[in-house]
């Protein structure tokens, strides 16, 4: 038996998105449970489906999928962009082995929107449509902040696989700070875990120096930064090269709690 890994996918994502980075660690000995999150499923009414729910809906979910998994060892959870801060958000629940955050989107309290971003946010959001709509971006917003540094030739399928997000959730993400319920909170102090953190120097979603903001939250993270790749880094030309380093970094902290539980 493997040893169990949660991966958890970002905004306008399913499961599906985590295709590549599933292989690379199956082939590597690891379970993968890959979730869709509440609302993420390619099915006709999706947007209306996922437009009003929140950060804790998306959560709770997370929590429950976990307690069904039937490997009872404290799983290892990988989470990029939305997923990212949903995956901390997780590990104060749950107590994961280990956390990996993936070019992750920022928690309450730390500003993550540049500003061609937050224009765009800004429009759609004083259109009076964000918090009970569903949002997509279009194709072009999409390839400028998503895509970017991937062959144009695999743009418009990524774009296709895209779904429609919750405007709450983005709204609870991106403007935090008049989000008095807090979505987006996270408690640094409460994890303690191993964390390991990739920020990416092309990143347009989620840049490197607000990547940088999440990692210094934890004392005993391990950074990683690549400068010339963009945010998808989940199926990317670097992807298989980035998962070979963070299992180089996993294996230590399995064996040692396979050394642990066995004295045990």
């Amino acid at each position: 038996m493997g040893y169990p890994v949660v991966l958890i996918h970002g905004m306008w994502c399913s499961s599906g998105s985590w295709n590549r980075v599933r292989e690379i660690l199956e082939s590597r000995g690891y379970d993968c449970y890959v979730p869709s999150l509440p609302a993420h499923d390619a099915v006709p009414d999706q947007p209306l489906q996922v437009a009003r729910l929140s950060l804790r809906d998306y959560l709770d979910a997370l929590e429950q999928f976990v307690a069904q998994i039937p490997d009872t060892r404290p799983p290892i959870v990988i989470g990029h962009s939305m997923g990212g801060l949903l995956a901390q958000q997780l590990a104060m629940r749950v107590a994961p082995l280990a956390m990996v955050l993936l070019t992750p989107a920022p928690s309450w309290g730390i500003m993550g929107l540049r500003w061609s971003n937050f224009v765009a946010f800004a429009r759609w959001m004083f259109s009076g449509r964000f918090w009970r709509n569903p949002y997509k971006p279009s194709f072009e917003r999409a390839v400028i902040s998503a895509f970017n540094g991937l062959a144009p030739d695999r743009h418009r399928r990524l774009y296709e696989g895209l779904l429609h997000e919750s405007g709450r959730a983005i709204f609870e993400i991106a403007f935090w700070w008049i989000d008095f319920g807090r979505a987006a909170l996270v408690r640094s102090a409460d994890i303690h875990c191993p964390v390991y953190v990739v920020n990416c120097g092309q990143d347009r979603l989620t840049p490197a120096s607000v990547v940088r903001r999440v990692a210094a939250r934890y004392p005993q993270s391990t950074q990683r930064s690549y400068p010339d790749r963009g945010h998808w880094v989940i199926d990317d030309e670097e992807t298989e090269e980035m998962m070979h380093a963070i299992c180089g970094w996993l294996r230590p902290i399995e064996q040692r709690f396979a050394r642990q539980h066995h004295a045990a």
